[in-house]
């Protein structure tokens, strides 16, 4: 076998990736945990999914590991792992399906929008200060709905989630657009 066909693994195999890929690990015993009504147990896996979250860019700027399959990675498993823990809370808790299927449709319109400019600019969007906010706002909502926090609490945060929804889709389109029209 030539060297030109060989993959090069040591792009893929890094801390950063592992940590991105351990969230689809943890999902299933999330969805578990949270099927059979063992909030607390669900709620510490969701915890330790959210530190790698925060870890894997954390070490992949330290160690200069940030690549593009890195960060489409890192896109990924989070709008996997949103969007079933979102499910599941509709179909176990009483999380309205609306939110969830807003949040899954900005969520499949952010990953083509992505897909588009990879393929045309080359390029993978990181997540910015309001896509940061954004996912802060989705955690406390999901929190809140497992732990079943008061319905005034889950209102409030259904309309923070709501608002957020709109203003982090409509960023993305406009970072998607400028990328688009620039030159490279």
């Amino acid at each position: 076998m030539s060297n030109h066909n060989k993959i090069d693994t040591s792009k893929f195999l890094t801390l950063p990736n592992f940590l991105s890929i351990s969230r689809l690990f943890l999902l299933p015993l999330i969805l578990f945990f949270i099927a059979t009504k063992q909030n607390v147990v669900a709620l510490v896996l969701m915890i330790i999914s959210w530190i790698t979250d925060a870890l894997d860019g954390f070490i992949a700027r330290r160690t200069n590991q940030v690549t593009n399959l890195g960060k489409l990675l890192d896109h990924l498993v989070d709008k996997i792992w949103v969007g079933t823990i979102l499910v599941t809370l509709v179909l176990v808790k009483d999380l309205p399906i609306w939110i969830a299927g807003a949040v899954i449709i900005r969520d499949l319109l952010i990953v083509i929008g992505s897909s588009l400019a990879m393929q045309k600019k080359s390029v993978v969007y990181s997540s910015n200060i309001i896509g940061k906010i954004t996912g802060f706002f989705f955690a406390v909502m999901m929190v809140s709905y497992l732990l079943d926090f008061a319905q005034s609490i889950r209102t409030i945060l259904l309309i923070i989630v709501s608002g957020l929804i709109l203003i982090s889709f409509f960023n993305y389109l406009y970072v998607f657009i400028r990328t688009i029209k620039s030159q490279v």
